[in-house]
């Protein structure tokens, strides 16, 4: 089980490389060639939603980082984006996402690419207590 991992300052031009990276990687693990858009376009929405909650969240100077990390787990990958934002973030319904319709958009849209998906506050020693989760999930065969 290999693990890439990436860790960017928040900032909307480093998505293109999160996406880039992503895109490298799942080629690598041996995702079939017509879901890369998937992985594309799921990676570049969860990353720039993490830029999103980090600058929202005003922290100055430095808003924060961002890590994503892609395991392969035999028949799946995963993609694990963590951001730092100080405000934890609920666990999310992605069938009935919140009120902020760019959120709600934006995690629809994920679900629609990718085979599982999970939006939860950051678990584990080691990580800010306000830190976001979304894991994503693609079948190999």
């Amino acid at each position: 089980m290999a693990v890439v991992s990436l860790q960017f300052p928040a900032s909307a031009e480093h998505v293109r490389t999160a996406r880039l990276v992503a895109v490298a990687t799942a080629r690598r693990y041996g995702i079939a060639e017509h879901r890369l858009d998937e992985v594309r376009l799921a990676v570049g929405e969860v990353c720039a939603r993490a830029v999103r909650r980090c600058l929202g969240a005003g922290t100055d100077p430095a808003p924060g980082l961002i890590r994503m990390e892609i395991e392969d787990r035999g028949e799946t990958i995963e993609v694990r984006v963590v951001d730092q934002a100080p405000e934890p973030p609920a666990p999310v319904d992605l069938r009935q996402a919140g009120s902020d319709q760019e959120e709600a958009i934006a995690l629809a849209l994920v679900r629609g690419l990718a085979d599982q998906v999970l939006v939860a506050p950051a678990p584990g020693p080691g990580s800010d207590s306000g830190a976001g989760l979304v894991v994503m999930t693609w079948d190999l065969s």
